[in-house]
């Protein structure tokens, strides 16, 4: 099953990009895909930010998501430049970019409807992640889980609000 991506970039540490242990925590991967995610912003354009973002990288491959056809060549266009450019920042083993269709995005910013320079950056309290653990405690299944993982980014975005 095929989950749609989201956008996370209201988190920013200063870690080092250049991991090399394939063995990365949930926590550093997701750090990671965001410092990936920043870096192309600044390699494409920006009328193209709300449609496109890094989906993941393994195995040496990066997958971009882009809401839709036209987007997408106008990123092949560009897939020479990434790759040139991503290898020599970042990514050293960088062997390709796919790059994948994905219409959820196209839904995620007409929803939200702000531009990447304006995304508001929020910074979570102790207390307000201890709140959600004790939902957490207290409930089943898939509600629970949705809450485990929101626990999680919350921590991992006042860890890396108490790092800078």
């Amino acid at each position: 099953m095929l989950k749609k991506p989201y956008i996370v970039n209201f988190l920013s540490c200063n870690t080092s990009l250049k991991y090399h242990n394939m063995s990365l925590s949930f926590k550093e991967k997701i750090i990671f895909l965001i410092k990936i995610n920043n870096l192309l912003y600044k390699l494409i354009p920006k009328k193209l930010h709300p449609y496109c973002q890094v989906i993941n990288f393994r195995n040496n491959l990066l997958i971009i998501g882009v809401s839709d056809v036209s987007w997408k060549f106008y990123l092949d266009n560009l897939h020479t430049k990434l790759i040139v450019k991503l290898r020599s920042n970042i990514l050293p083993s960088l062997s390709n970019i796919v790059i994948k269709i994905s219409p959820n995005l196209l839904l995620n910013n007409i929803s939200v409807s702000v531009s990447y320079n304006n995304i508001t950056k929020v910074t979570f309290t102790n207390k307000s992640i201890n709140t959600i653990n004790t939902l957490v405690n207290t409930s089943h299944g898939t509600c629970r889980n949705s809450l485990k993982k929101l626990a999680n980014i919350m921590l991992l975005n006042l860890m890396c609000h108490n790092y800078k």
